[in-house]
């Protein structure tokens, strides 16, 4: 053979190792894409859910406010916990239309920075939501009794009973972010933190995250640049 035919035979099945690899290519993104599709269609759901669960705490609460607007003692309590469920509402709806708002035909990059945008603010949300629990039981308490069977828990209860379940909540409060922030400075500290936050973003928020960083690291690769 010559070398001229050695040298057309080699690129010749050079060109058709590029198509070979650009099909692969294709396959493998529409697969994953596919697989990251399904995932946050199932996040959009779990925060459809919210956003309706959000809405009918809004409505109850504010049917408990306008029963009981003359009795500030109840009035006071409910108005905080619908400010809470009114920020959380509008959290679950904007991370609704955000998922829905997601172009899979975009480049990975874009698609990676959208589905982190989201993770980021999961963890930040339900970090908030830990940290205010405690101070939420209480009116939580108050009006749950008087919405749920009509008691009053200033008088069932006592003021002192209800001012100390505050304090606990404070104190819980503090030994809280004194123990996150002791956490963070140990060696492990970063890690617990990460894996902490994969727990909390959920299962599909990470399977779509992985999913992207492996397309992304194929995109990324020689023969997946060259595509």
């Amino acid at each position: 053979m010559e070398l001229d035919d050695f040298q057309k035979c080699w690129q010749a099945n050079d060109a058709r190792l590029d198509e070979v690899i650009r099909l692969n290519h294709r396959l493998l993104r529409a697969t994953e894409l596919e697989g990251t599709r399904t995932a946050m269609a199932r996040v959009r759901v779990s925060l459809g859910f919210e956003l309706v669960m959000g809405l009918v705490s809004l409505v109850a609460l504010g049917a408990f406010i306008a029963a009981n607007v003359h009795e500030l003692r109840f009035v006071v309590p409910a108005l905080l916990l619908h400010g809470v469920a009114l920020v959380l509402t509008a959290i679950s709806g904007r991370q609704w239309l955000q998922v829905g708002s997601l172009d899979y035909a975009a480049p990975i990059t874009q698609l990676q920075t959208g589905v982190e945008s989201l993770r980021l603010s999961t963890v930040r949300t339900t970090q908030w939501v830990l940290w205010l629990s405690p101070l939420l039981w209480t009116p939580l308490l108050i009006v749950g009794l008087r919405g749920v069977a009509g008691v009053d828990a200033w008088r069932a209860l006592g003021t002192g009973y209800l001012a100390a379940n505050v304090l606990f909540g404070l104190v819980f409060l503090a030994l809280m972010v004194v123990g996150s922030r002791w956490l963070t400075k140990r060696p492990t500290g970063a890690a617990w933190l990460q894996r902490l936050a994969h727990a909390v973003a959920g299962t599909n928020l990470n399977v779509a995250r992985e999913q992207l960083a492996r397309l992304a690291a194929f995109e990324e690769s020689p023969r997946g640049a060259g595509k």
